[in-house]
């Protein structure tokens, strides 16, 4: 186990982990550390992330009032925290499956953040020839750990980080010492000290 994570340490630096940064008016800026799905800053500054599965987890380290999803402004869903126990931890699709192409917002406030300060995500779904193959991966692996783990690796090697980490943060994917171990260090790891920077194709 500790010569698979330390494989792992070694790849987690490749992973996309976005900080994803809003600035309200008259508001400080806002940093959330995005786990999945897995999201890019545009030159713009807009963020995005392009899912390959139709029903990804919602991740992002730390503590959260509230999270919204819209389509064209209409709210579609919403969490909001309780008085006495904050949003934390991942969050199961709670929609319908997306549609290849279909775009959402994804809005995150911060736990002690304004009422009207989110950090905004552009969430777009995949090509169907990508869901599909996520679909038929996913269901290939049943609840084996060890094939989700392999998968996990199998993923990073082919430089798919988005799916590596989909599949590792997947509600779907079963528990075992391995699987969480490495989930608990990418949660510790993802947008420490060093910050991936926005994707160098963006710029």
């Amino acid at each position: 186990m500790a010569a698979r994570l330390l494989f792992f340490a070694v790849l987690l630096p490749g992973l996309p982990f976005t900080p994803v940064q809003a600035q309200p008016q008259g508001a400080k800026v806002l940093e959330i550390c995005l786990l999945t799905p897995s999201a890019r800053v545009e030159t713009s500054g807009l963020v995005r992330a392009v899912t390959p599965v139709a029903e990804p987890t919602i991740f992002a380290r730390g503590q959260f009032e509230a999270i919204r999803l819209e389509r064209g402004g209409k709210l579609l869903w919403s969490r909001q925290a309780s008085a006495i126990e904050p949003i934390a931890g991942p969050i199961a699709w709670p929609l319908a499956a997306l549609r290849p192409g279909e775009r959402l917002w994804l809005r995150l406030r911060p736990l002690g953040a304004g009422p009207a300060d989110f950090a905004s995500i552009e969430l777009i779904g995949g090509s169907a020839a990508t869901m599909e193959r996520g679909a038929r991966w996913r269901r290939s692996l049943g609840h084996d750990p060890a094939a989700w783990l392999r998968s996990v690796k199998a993923a990073l090697l082919s430089s798919q980080p988005e799916e590596a980490l989909g599949l590792l943060f997947d509600f779907r994917g079963p528990a075992s010492p391995e699987l969480d171990a490495l989930r608990q260090q990418v949660h510790d790891q993802a947008c420490g000290s060093a910050i991936v920077a926005p994707d160098p194709d963006s710029r």
